[in-house]
């Protein structure tokens, strides 16, 4: 008797074999994708202080908070004060080991302290008091001065403010009005004579100064250190200057950021708006 079990089982191959054909291979994974290079960090902010101290030498710094808004400026301004601190500090202890013992060590100090005077859209004022010690009868003391373009995001000098053909005269003038007036008012002063004359604009140190006007710069404020105008004793002096006396002097790329007058007039006697704290 025949049988025909084999056919059913015989197709059933010849199918399979026709899909095992049309099936396609597997595709191999992928590799993940390659991530990109992750940007370098950003710096990290400075602080707005520095102090070190050791047995040659104590130095400090200390920075507006408002400097925070201006980060570039905020980095130039502290890597160069706490780079100039430490060279005082390693020349303080250079000049300790040269004295070798032979007499009783004074320690050196040093010490920064920076205040906010004028914020502008297009220029920051900052000005500064500073003593340094380095073991005389009494410690050298004065004031500094940072004018920053805002909108360029560097730093100028004073005479950026003016135009390079600028008789400057006129400025020269009100400040030597003014440090006769204030002289007036201060008991003891030296008048101006020929050992202490009338200095210029440029043997000064000038700062931003608010004005009555918002977002605008209203004067000059004028910091004189000892000795220049009197003696030691008589200390240094702080001078406002108003718009009005040098308007007609100021560049064309600053002109427009000074308008109304000072928001203060200043001590009629000269002495300063400000103090450090000493650490």
């Amino acid at each position: 008797m025949k049988t025909f079990a084999a056919a059913p089982l015989a197709a059933l191959a010849l199918v399979s074999m026709l899909a095992a054909c049309d099936r396609k291979p597997a595709e191999a994974p992928k590799a993940p994708a390659a991530a990109s290079p992750a940007a370098p960090p950003a710096a990290p902010a400075r602080p707005l202080t520095f102090q070190q101290a050791d047995p040659a030498a104590k130095v400090a710094l200390s920075l507006p908070a408002e400097i925070g808004r201006y980060p570039v400026l905020h980095t130039t301004l502290y890597d160069r004060e706490v780079a100039q601190l430490k060279d005082f500090a390693a020349k303080a202890e250079a000049d300790r080991k040269a004295a070798d013992g032979q007499f009783p060590w004074r320690q050196y100090e040093s010490q920064r302290q920076w205040f906010a005077a004028a914020t502008t859209p297009k220029l920051v004022g900052l000005r500064a008091l500073w003593f340094d010690y380095t073991g005389g009868a009494h410690p050298n003391h004065g004031g500094a001065s940072l004018l920053w373009d805002a909108a360029a995001n560097t730093e100028i000098k004073p005479a950026a403010l003016f135009r390079p053909d600028a008789d400057m005269k006129a400025l020269d003038k009100a400040i030597c009005d003014a440090v006769a007036a204030a002289k007036s008012h201060r008991e003891g002063a030296v008048p101006l004579n020929d050992m202490f004359a009338c200095p210029k604009w440029s043997e000064t140190v000038l700062v931003l100064a608010p004005s009555t006007q918002a977002d605008k710069i209203g004067g000059l404020t004028v910091l004189i250190d000892p000795y220049v105008v009197g003696p030691y004793a008589e200390g240094d002096y702080e001078l406002t200057i108003p718009l009005s006396a040098f308007q007609g002097l100021l560049a064309p790329a600053y002109a427009d950021a000074f308008a109304g007058a000072p928001k203060s007039p200043g001590n009629p006697d000269g002495t300063l708006s400000v103090k450090m704290d000493v650490k």
